[in-house]
């Protein structure tokens, strides 16, 4: 089956009019992503996209989904420090992150500015007090109300995954140990999402 054609499924047999589409890269394929969009569209579907980096979109992308039924998307934003972003290297600006987000509310598309992430290495007070400026400028942009602003955000705990970087590195300095035994219960305790147990299993890479 083609994905017009599980479209066309989930609408006849199940009623179903709304679809999240939980990408690594949305819109990193614009030929594809434009595509999908045309699909929805036809069909009248309404659809969101998650995990879109912010420079894979312009603004007469933005203006394309919107224009065919998408209500929101949501960028993978990380931080509003340019240290942790380089740290990372995500090879994009806070400058890039603020555009993209700011022009998806301009065409009138909501971009929850979830994924935040904390506890990278390198990171230090100021530089959370870098993403809260971001966290600000964005909840302001949109007309988030004061009080709603913590809701607003997410935060998520930076995870050592097998085979990455942060995990060689969290075994150097210690917070997952190098035996087998150490290694099988860090495993064991973050087999489950990070979402299910949160704090407990947050390694301190920062000090």
């Amino acid at each position: 089956h083609d994905m017009e054609s599980y479209i066309i499924e989930l609408k006849e047999k199940y009623n179903v009019r709304g679809l999240f589409i939980d990408d690594e890269n949305f819109g990193s394929d614009k030929k594809q992503s434009y595509q999908v969009a045309r699909i929805m569209k036809k069909h009248d579907i309404f659809w969101s996209a998650g995990g879109v980096r912010c420079k894979s979109v312009t603004y007469e992308d933005l203006k394309h989904y919107k224009d065919h039924n998408m209500l929101s998307i949501r960028f993978g934003i990380e931080s509003g420090s340019q240290k942790i972003l380089d740290i990372m290297e995500k090879k994009f600006t806070v400058e890039d992150v603020k555009k993209a987000v700011f022009t998806a509310y301009d065409v009138g598309l909501n971009s929850h500015p979830g994924a935040f992430m904390v506890g990278m290495p390198g990171k230090t007070i100021n530089t959370a007090i870098d993403s809260g400026k971001l966290m600000g400028e964005i909840a302001a942009h949109a007309r988030v109300p004061v009080g709603l602003q913590q809701k607003y955000m997410d935060l998520c705990y930076a995870l050592p995954l097998v085979g990455t970087p942060l995990y060689e590195y969290s075994q150097q300095i210690g917070v997952i140990g190098d035996t087998l035994e150490e290694e099988e219960d860090y495993l064991y305790r973050t087999a489950d999402t990070m979402e299910d147990r949160g704090i407990l299993n947050y390694l301190n890479k920062t000090e």
